[in-house]
């Protein structure tokens, strides 16, 4: 349950920042027309929640909600090294 929640918030993460059009650049060399870019941020936030209910499942409600915290900072720290790393690596996780 841990890793399917820290895998829906690296993948909700890195949908929000194909939505934006600096990222989707770099990710997939252009940057796709609005409603891509929108539906991309809409798939995001869904992801990141989710990602709670497998916290809270594995933990219960308090606990699971301050792991939830805790692998969302986990998933935004990985996201933010490949993105400056190497963000062509993220196209095939947002296929």
């Amino acid at each position: 349950m841990n890793l399917l929640c820290l895998a829906l918030c690296f993948w909700g993460f890195a949908a929000i920042s194909a939505s934006m059009e600096r990222h989707a650049k770099d990710i997939f060399a252009a940057a796709g027309s609005p409603r891509t870019r929108r539906l991309r941020l809409l798939a995001g936030y869904a992801l990141l929640a989710l990602a709670l209910p497998p916290a809270i499942v594995e933990h219960g409600l308090s606990i699971g909600i301050a792991a939830w915290f805790g692998f969302l900072a986990i998933a935004s720290t990985a996201l933010a090294l490949i993105l400056n790393w190497r963000p062509s690596i993220l196209r095939w996780a947002l296929r």
